[in-house]
């Protein structure tokens, strides 16, 4: 597997975003779930951000950093999930699962995250440039929104997609994730036994 330079994560507010281990992704399940703790430690870093003096140099780092979280990490996971993990449970859900009604929640749970990011990402955008936000109170109240509904998300994937997958996905389907999350990131995976 070709290692990529550590870092140290950058910490936040008691909060440090850590980059998922490459050879995670030969459990893409665990992967996934690991994502989302670091996307539930995103949230946590943006609801103190809402709270605090915008123009502090805290503030101007905590904003880079969920900026690259939400620009980055957060498309790529929605990819990781909408082209591999729910096609490949679509296929082998069986009708008690309910698996279609579901995947339509999440689809537009997608969509609402992603016109709430966008949002967000503008007033962190701006933050994290040390200019002042057109409109304090709307950056905060979708940050605070972004946040508490985001989380909601993670914890239904968490307690009912995954869970799901973990059930029905068989090694292959997992091999086929695996490989296409790593493609993704650029990574090589070392051969499957």
């Amino acid at each position: 597997m070709q290692a990529k330079a550590d870092h140290p994560p950058p910490e936040i507010f008691g909060v440090q975003i850590e980059r998922i281990p490459d050879n995670l992704l030969l459990e893409p399940i665990e992967y996934i779930f690991a994502d989302h703790c670091r996307q539930r430690d995103m949230c946590s870093a943006l609801k103190s951000l809402t709270k605090m003096d915008l123009s502090t140099d805290i503030a101007i780092e905590a904003a880079e950093m969920i900026l690259a979280c939400l620009q980055h990490d957060l498309a790529r996971h929605i990819e990781d999930e909408e082209r591999d993990l729910f096609p490949l449970l679509k296929k082998r859900a069986k009708p008690e699962d309910k698996f279609d009604d579901t995947l339509r929640l999440l689809g537009s749970e997608h969509t609402r995250d992603r016109e709430l990011a966008n949002d967000v990402i503008a007033g962190l955008e701006q933050i994290a440039h040390a200019k002042p936000l057109p409109d304090l109170y709307r950056f905060r109240t979708s940050a605070e929104m972004l946040s508490e509904i985001h989380l909601s998300h993670l914890n239904w994937e968490n307690n009912v997609v995954l869970e799901l997958a973990r059930l029905r996905l068989t090694d292959d389907d997992q091999r086929k994730m695996a490989k296409s999350m790593a493609a993704r990131r650029g990574i090589t995976l070392p051969p499957f036994d």
